[in-house]
């Protein structure tokens, strides 16, 4: 489990195996960079492993006037 923090962006991917929306990463360029990546990623919720290109990542900003949540 994470700690999200009220303003900040963070990078995340829908998992292949239990279709969940999983946090991958805080995204410290606040949305701004091009991603030009693969990444092998393990889901905390299920265990299924695959890979995720830069097209199957999204970015996520967490709205600024929320409490500090769980994800």
């Amino acid at each position: 489990m994470r700690n999200l923090t009220p303003g900040a962006w963070y990078l995340l991917f829908l998992c292949q195996g239990c279709k969940t929306r999983q946090i991958l990463f805080r995204d410290l360029t606040h949305g701004k960079s091009k991603l030009l990546a693969i990444f092998t990623i393990t889901c905390e919720d299920c265990g299924h492993k695959a890979w995720y290109d830069s097209e199957q990542i999204e970015r996520y900003h967490h709205p600024e006037n929320t409490r500090r949540a769980v994800a």
